[in-house]
Protein backbone atom coordinates (compact mmCIF):
# COMPACT_ATOMS: atom_id res chain seq x y z
CA UNK A 1 0.00 0.00 0.00
CA UNK A 2 1.28 3.46 -0.45
CA UNK A 3 2.23 5.64 2.24
CA UNK A 4 -0.08 9.03 2.02
CA UNK A 5 2.56 11.84 3.01
CA UNK A 6 1.18 15.15 4.68
CA UNK A 7 0.71 18.51 2.62
CA UNK A 8 3.28 19.91 5.22
CA UNK A 9 5.73 17.30 4.51
CA UNK A 10 5.49 17.35 1.03
CA UNK A 11 6.10 21.02 1.01
CA UNK A 12 9.22 20.52 3.28
CA UNK A 13 10.55 17.90 0.90
CA UNK A 14 10.56 20.73 -1.77
CA UNK A 15 11.89 23.19 -0.31
CA UNK A 16 14.84 21.22 1.30
CA UNK A 17 15.71 19.13 -2.42
CA UNK A 18 15.49 22.96 -3.96
CA UNK A 19 17.41 24.52 -1.68
CA UNK A 20 20.60 22.10 -2.03
CA UNK A 21 22.47 22.92 -5.12
CA UNK A 22 23.53 20.58 -7.60
CA UNK A 23 26.09 17.65 -6.02
CA UNK A 24 25.27 18.63 -2.48
CA UNK A 25 25.14 16.50 0.15
CA UNK A 26 22.21 15.22 2.54
CA UNK A 27 22.53 12.80 5.48
CA UNK A 28 19.18 12.64 6.72
CA UNK A 29 19.96 12.27 10.73
CA UNK A 30 19.23 8.94 12.19
CA UNK A 31 18.95 7.05 8.99
CA UNK A 32 22.29 5.47 7.94
CA UNK A 33 21.48 7.19 4.53
CA UNK A 34 23.81 9.32 2.59
CA UNK A 35 21.85 11.43 -0.72
CA UNK A 36 23.34 13.79 -3.54
CA UNK A 37 21.72 15.83 -5.52
CA UNK A 38 22.46 15.26 -8.86
CA UNK A 39 20.59 17.39 -10.92
CA UNK A 40 17.04 19.68 -10.58
CA UNK A 41 14.67 16.49 -10.46
CA UNK A 42 17.38 13.23 -9.20
CA UNK A 43 18.42 12.54 -6.04
CA UNK A 44 20.94 9.58 -5.66
CA UNK A 45 21.29 7.13 -2.72
CA UNK A 46 25.14 7.11 -2.23
CA UNK A 47 25.06 5.29 0.90
CA UNK A 48 23.54 3.02 3.82
CA UNK A 49 24.01 0.99 6.15
CA UNK A 50 23.59 -2.42 6.09
CA UNK A 51 20.35 -2.59 8.40
CA UNK A 52 16.57 -3.48 8.28
CA UNK A 53 15.94 -0.13 9.54
CA UNK A 54 18.38 2.01 7.15
CA UNK A 55 16.45 0.42 4.42
CA UNK A 56 13.22 0.84 5.75
CA UNK A 57 14.19 4.94 6.73
CA UNK A 58 15.03 4.83 2.82
CA UNK A 59 11.92 3.63 1.21
CA UNK A 60 10.09 6.21 3.12
CA UNK A 61 12.36 9.01 2.28
CA UNK A 62 12.20 7.50 -1.65
CA UNK A 63 8.55 7.48 -1.65
CA UNK A 64 8.22 11.38 -0.15
CA UNK A 65 10.07 12.90 -2.52
CA UNK A 66 8.30 10.66 -5.57
CA UNK A 67 5.30 12.17 -4.24
CA UNK A 68 6.49 15.65 -5.41
CA UNK A 69 8.23 14.24 -8.84
CA UNK A 70 11.36 14.04 -7.64
CA UNK A 71 13.28 10.85 -9.08
CA UNK A 72 15.46 8.65 -6.43
CA UNK A 73 18.45 6.91 -7.98
CA UNK A 74 19.49 3.96 -5.72
CA UNK A 75 20.76 1.36 -7.97
CA UNK A 76 24.26 1.39 -6.77
CA UNK A 77 24.55 2.42 -2.96
CA UNK A 78 27.77 1.73 -1.38
CA UNK A 79 26.80 -0.25 1.88
CA UNK A 80 28.36 -0.45 4.78
CA UNK A 81 28.02 -3.02 7.76
CA UNK A 82 26.08 -1.12 10.83
CA UNK A 83 28.41 0.53 13.32
CA UNK A 84 28.76 -1.90 16.35
CA UNK A 85 28.53 1.72 18.88
CA UNK A 86 27.18 4.91 19.63
CA UNK A 87 30.82 5.81 19.24
CA UNK A 88 31.85 3.80 16.01
CA UNK A 89 28.89 5.60 14.61
CA UNK A 90 29.91 8.87 15.00
CA UNK A 91 33.43 8.26 14.26
CA UNK A 92 32.43 6.83 10.86
CA UNK A 93 29.95 9.86 10.67
CA UNK A 94 32.87 12.38 11.45
CA UNK A 95 35.03 10.48 8.76
CA UNK A 96 32.79 10.50 5.64
CA UNK A 97 32.30 14.66 6.61
CA UNK A 98 35.64 15.29 6.47
CA UNK A 99 36.50 13.25 2.88
CA UNK A 100 33.19 15.01 1.31
CA UNK A 101 34.74 18.78 2.68
CA UNK A 102 37.68 18.23 1.68
CA UNK A 103 37.52 17.74 -1.90
CA UNK A 104 35.46 21.04 -2.28
CA UNK A 105 37.04 24.01 -3.53
CA UNK A 106 36.68 27.36 -5.06
CA UNK A 107 36.48 28.90 -8.21
CA UNK A 108 40.76 28.95 -8.11
CA UNK A 109 40.87 25.64 -6.82
CA UNK A 110 41.12 26.88 -3.35
CA UNK A 111 39.98 24.39 -0.77
CA UNK A 112 37.01 26.08 0.71
CA UNK A 113 38.29 24.07 3.96
CA UNK A 114 40.96 26.63 3.87
CA UNK A 115 38.75 29.93 3.59
CA UNK A 116 37.97 32.32 6.61
CA UNK A 117 34.91 30.06 7.26
CA UNK A 118 34.77 31.93 10.98
CA UNK A 119 34.04 35.00 8.30
CA UNK A 120 31.20 33.75 7.10
CA UNK A 121 26.91 34.82 7.40
CA UNK A 122 24.32 34.11 5.84
CA UNK A 123 22.77 36.04 2.97
CA UNK A 124 19.25 36.40 1.86
CA UNK A 125 18.83 35.63 -2.09
CA UNK A 126 15.07 35.89 -2.09
CA UNK A 127 11.90 33.86 -2.69
CA UNK A 128 10.03 31.48 -5.41
CA UNK A 129 7.37 29.85 -5.94
CA UNK A 130 7.04 25.85 -5.53
CA UNK A 131 4.35 24.15 -7.12
CA UNK A 132 2.98 21.67 -5.72
CA UNK A 133 1.53 18.17 -6.67
CA UNK A 134 -2.08 19.48 -6.10
CA UNK A 135 -1.63 22.20 -7.84
CA UNK A 136 -0.93 24.89 -5.36
CA UNK A 137 2.05 27.24 -5.03
CA UNK A 138 3.93 27.85 -2.05
CA UNK A 139 6.50 30.71 -1.21
CA UNK A 140 9.89 29.22 0.02
CA UNK A 141 12.88 31.56 0.90
CA UNK A 142 16.01 31.02 -0.98
CA UNK A 143 19.19 31.29 1.27
CA UNK A 144 23.13 30.74 1.29
CA UNK A 145 26.17 31.22 3.19
CA UNK A 146 28.52 33.86 2.28
CA UNK A 147 32.39 32.68 2.48
CA UNK A 148 34.54 35.21 2.08
CA UNK A 149 37.49 34.08 -0.83
CA UNK A 150 41.32 34.36 -0.47
CA UNK A 151 41.51 34.42 -4.41
CA UNK A 152 38.85 35.78 -5.64
CA UNK A 153 37.26 39.68 -5.50
CA UNK A 154 33.74 38.16 -5.19
CA UNK A 155 32.94 35.97 -1.42
CA UNK A 156 31.87 32.56 -2.28
CA UNK A 157 27.94 31.61 -1.71
CA UNK A 158 27.68 28.08 -0.11
CA UNK A 159 24.23 26.45 0.04
CA UNK A 160 23.68 26.08 3.86
CA UNK A 161 23.22 22.64 4.08
CA UNK A 162 26.82 22.27 2.61
CA UNK A 163 28.37 24.89 4.95
CA UNK A 164 27.20 23.27 7.78
CA UNK A 165 28.78 20.23 6.47
CA UNK A 166 31.95 21.34 5.53
CA UNK A 167 32.33 24.03 8.98
CA UNK A 168 30.19 22.16 11.70
CA UNK A 169 26.99 23.61 13.99
CA UNK A 170 29.19 26.00 15.77
CA UNK A 171 29.56 28.54 12.83
CA UNK A 172 26.71 27.54 10.86
CA UNK A 173 24.19 28.46 13.80
CA UNK A 174 24.75 32.05 13.89
CA UNK A 175 23.95 35.40 11.85
CA UNK A 176 25.19 38.20 11.23
CA UNK A 177 23.33 41.74 12.86
CA UNK A 178 24.99 45.03 11.92
CA UNK A 179 27.83 45.11 14.55
CA UNK A 180 27.30 41.70 16.25
CA UNK A 181 27.37 38.10 15.57
CA UNK A 182 23.95 36.34 17.07
CA UNK A 183 25.52 32.96 17.85
CA UNK A 184 23.14 30.28 18.81
CA UNK A 185 23.62 28.78 22.95
CA UNK A 186 24.39 25.23 23.47
CA UNK A 187 22.08 24.00 26.36
CA UNK A 188 25.70 24.05 29.01
CA UNK A 189 25.86 27.54 27.68
CA UNK A 190 22.07 28.85 28.22
CA UNK A 191 22.40 26.58 31.97
CA UNK A 192 25.59 28.67 32.51
CA UNK A 193 23.62 31.81 31.84
CA UNK A 194 21.32 31.25 34.34
CA UNK A 195 24.12 31.96 36.90
CA UNK A 196 25.09 35.47 35.47
CA UNK A 197 23.17 38.49 35.62
CA UNK A 198 23.63 38.22 31.26
CA UNK A 199 20.98 37.46 29.48
CA UNK A 200 20.43 36.35 25.93
CA UNK A 201 18.04 37.27 22.79
CA UNK A 202 14.94 34.72 21.47
CA UNK A 203 15.39 34.72 17.88
CA UNK A 204 12.33 34.45 15.55
CA UNK A 205 11.79 35.04 11.60
CA UNK A 206 12.99 38.02 12.41
CA UNK A 207 15.86 39.61 14.06
CA UNK A 208 15.21 41.41 17.31
CA UNK A 209 17.82 44.00 16.64
CA UNK A 210 17.43 45.00 13.10
CA UNK A 211 14.07 43.86 12.27
CA UNK A 212 15.68 42.24 9.07
CA UNK A 213 15.08 38.06 7.83
CA UNK A 214 16.80 35.34 10.02
CA UNK A 215 17.48 32.45 8.18
CA UNK A 216 15.20 29.85 9.10
CA UNK A 217 17.54 27.24 10.49
CA UNK A 218 17.97 30.00 13.04
CA UNK A 219 14.55 30.21 14.31
CA UNK A 220 13.63 29.38 17.57
CA UNK A 221 17.09 29.79 18.94
CA UNK A 222 18.44 31.69 22.00
CA UNK A 223 21.65 33.49 21.14
CA UNK A 224 24.18 35.22 22.67
CA UNK A 225 25.67 38.79 20.72
CA UNK A 226 28.98 38.65 19.99
CA UNK A 227 30.94 41.61 17.89
CA UNK A 228 31.86 41.38 15.22
CA UNK A 229 35.54 42.66 15.61
CA UNK A 230 36.06 39.69 18.33
CA UNK A 231 35.27 37.65 15.29
CA UNK A 232 37.51 39.16 12.88
CA UNK A 233 40.67 39.69 15.76
CA UNK A 234 40.55 35.64 16.32
CA UNK A 235 40.52 34.64 12.54
CA UNK A 236 43.43 36.88 12.14
CA UNK A 237 45.66 36.03 15.14
CA UNK A 238 45.02 32.16 14.03
CA UNK A 239 45.88 32.86 10.46
CA UNK A 240 49.11 34.74 11.44
CA UNK A 241 49.85 31.60 14.22
CA UNK A 242 49.49 28.73 11.47
CA UNK A 243 53.07 28.81 10.21
CA UNK A 244 54.43 29.85 13.37
CA UNK A 245 56.17 28.32 16.52
CA UNK A 246 54.54 25.58 18.11
CA UNK A 247 56.75 25.63 21.61
CA UNK A 248 55.56 27.23 24.20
Amino acid sequence: MTEEYEPELKVWALEHFNQMAVKAVWRPEGTGCRYRKVDDQTLELEHRVDHPDSINHHERIAGLFAAVNIEMVDDKPMITSAALSAEEAFMQEMQERQAVAASWTNEAGVPLASLPLELSEPVYLGEREVLLDNGETHTVEDWGVSVPSIDTESPVIMNPDDFNLLAGDSLFMRYKADDNYMVAMTRQQMFDLTKTDKLGVLVGSECPDTGEKVPPWMWGTYCMRVPVEDIVIKSLSEEGGEGGDEEE
